[in-house]
């Protein structure tokens, strides 16, 4: 179930407030490289994992959050587990494994847990609530997005007193960067061709994340509004993306199209872009009628300024083994043609 489609690179000017299509790049899977495997993530876990997110923590360990449900648990609030991988290698240890976003005594909603920031000594995890609705695609929807500050002493997450964004705006916190004194979180949504998505960026103090009123929204290189509803995407006819720095100092965001198996990388000259023109950098083992997800940056583990650690997994519309489920940790080597 592998699909290629027209990428339409998305450059914007300083000064713009619309981006300008270039007409795109064809990325498909004969143009990637050799197909990658990887090797499985904390394959000795007591739940199912999905592909993670991490941030090192002030003591030095890894944090990792993913969403899946402990197996004594009947909730699926995430998993937040401090974890250390050797860099360059899949050895490593899983510990202290949690349930990562506690639910309150009257609390109704599930939360996923999306990616996590470090802010000095504060980690924050960026997270999505879903309600179970009869009716509804899978039997739940989405009801918002907000942050959550980590609590070393109790080992899990405490939500902020109010979510910072309805379900309706583009997913902010799919993934999140830290850039000077501001924080970035990156959301995606269903593009125009109701198939890839339209990737937007919203901002925050670093003081102030919790603070719905801090929040700004990208409508070109740069340049930011207070309203929501001013937002302008940033990257178009994508998938949801990973934007960290790697260890190269460089920019980089990641991706798969979804339903597809080549992961691709583009360059950013700043997190709000221009972003370079796609470039594969794998195509990843899927069986017949499976497709792959994530894609996601681990800057912490890359061995060296010419490769970048990803992890991912496969998946189905149909029931899929465990050992085809698992999430895979890959190191990659960047293209010699990324800027």
């Amino acid at each position: 179930m592998c699909r290629s489609s027209a990428i339409s690179l998305c450059l914007w000017l300083a000064g713009c407030t619309l981006p300008l299509d270039s007409g795109g790049t064809d990325v498909d899977a004969a143009s990637a490289p050799d197909s990658i495997s990887g090797c499985a993530l904390f394959a000795a876990a007591a739940f199912q994992p999905g592909t993670g997110q991490s941030v090192t923590l002030p003591s030095g360990a890894t944090l990792w959050t993913f969403d899946a449900a402990l197996t004594t648990g009947g909730r699926m609030d995430g998993v937040a587990a401090l974890a250390q991988i050797v860099p360059g290698s899949c050895a490593g240890t899983l510990a202290d494994t949690t349930v990562a976003l506690p639910p309150s005594g009257t609390d109704t909603d599930f939360a996923k847990p999306l990616d996590l920031v470090r802010v000095g000594s504060d980690v924050w995890q960026f997270y999505e609530t879903w309600r179970l609705a009869a009716g509804a695609p899978f039997g739940v929807k989405t009801t918002g997005r907000g942050v959550a500050k980590w609590d070393s002493a109790s080992g899990q997450f405490t939500r902020a007193s109010s979510l910072l964004w309805t379900a309706d705006r583009p997913a902010y916190g799919q993934s999140a960067l830290v850039d000077g004194a501001w924080v970035y979180a990156y959301g995606c949504l269903a593009a125009a061709d109701g198939w890839t998505r339209d990737c937007y960026v919203a901002r925050a103090p670093s003081s102030q994340l919790a603070d719905v009123n801090a929040w700004q929204y990208a409508t070109a290189v740069g340049e930011f509004t207070a309203n929501p509803d001013g937002a302008l995407p940033i990257l178009i006819g994508v998938g949801d993306v990973s934007v960290r720095r790697h260890a190269s100092g460089r920019l980089l965001a990641s991706y798969l199209e979804p339903l597809d198996t080549v992961l691709q990388v583009r360059a950013l000259l700043g997190p709000t872009g221009p972003f370079s023109a796609p470039h594969p950098v794998g195509q990843c083992a899927a069986p017949p009628d499976t497709f792959c997800v994530g894609a996601v940056q681990h800057p912490e583990l890359d061995p060296d300024a010419a490769t970048l650690a990803v992890t991912f997994a496969r998946a189905s519309f149909d029931p899929l083994t465990d050992d085809v489920r698992w999430p895979r940790l890959a190191y990659l080597p960047l293209p010699d043609a990324l800027p």
